[in-house]
């Protein structure tokens, strides 16, 4: 009979969700994990056929934790706001996190296409408030988020090589402005916006757009 396993899929799975916590996807190896857990790497094998199953777990499991992050983003108004704040304060507390499902080559895609591949859920809604807001089409609501998004991906990769240089307040005034500036560009291409409305929408992103709990 085949030895009985030491530990459970459950907790060798959250071993090594906190080596990848702190040390990153990379450093998930059956040393390392049977380390955490105070064993060899033997008992890994016995639950596990290979890493790559245990890596796979680790990464719906950070999944998870994003998904729980970002939950309550519908709470605040703008919740787009909200969401991009988060997109780069993640990186900041979770950076190996944020590495493992934002920067890693489980796929090619790009950072916006890997999320809404894999939140979907969160896209639809983000995309709808977008349109009411500015009055954009679908497809233009799309494409702010899709900017706002890369413009965040490029933001967290300097955060997470240097968690100190998060400011929230510049975060929100730069979000804002590549937001603010994607509207009036859509607005003046098409005709829709008079100057006086540009223009307030322009000071609001010297103001900063600060996301309120509803």
């Amino acid at each position: 009979m085949p030895p009985k396993p030491k530990y459970t899929k459950e907790e060798i799975v959250n071993a090594a969700y906190e080596v990848t916590r702190e040390k990153g996807i990379d450093a998930v190896v059956a040393r390392e994990v049977g380390k955490r857990l105070n064993t060899s790497a033997s008992p890994i094998f016995t639950v596990w056929n290979s890493m790559e199953e245990l890596r796979e777990e680790v990464w719906k499991l950070a999944k998870q934790k994003y998904q729980e992050y970002m939950a309550d983003i519908f709470d605040y108004t703008p919740a787009f706001k909200e969401f991009g704040m988060r997109w780069v304060s993640f990186a900041a507390e979770e950076p190996n996190l944020y590495r493992l499902l934002f920067l890693s080559q489980r796929n090619e895609h790009s950072p916006y296409l890997r999320f809404k591949l894999e939140f979907e859920s969160i896209i639809a809604p983000l995309v709808e408030e977008i349109r009411k807001i500015f009055g954009l089409s679908e497809k233009d609501a799309e494409d702010l988020l899709n900017q706002m998004i890369i413009f965040a991906n490029g933001i967290a990769a300097f955060v997470i090589t240097d968690a100190d240089s998060f400011f929230p307040e510049a975060v929100s005034h730069d979000l804002s402005q590549v937001c603010i500036g994607i509207v009036l560009t859509d607005k003046f291409r098409d005709g829709s916006i008079d100057m006086a409305t540009a223009k307030e929408m322009a000071d609001s992103c010297e103001r900063g757009i600060t996301p309120q709990k509803k």
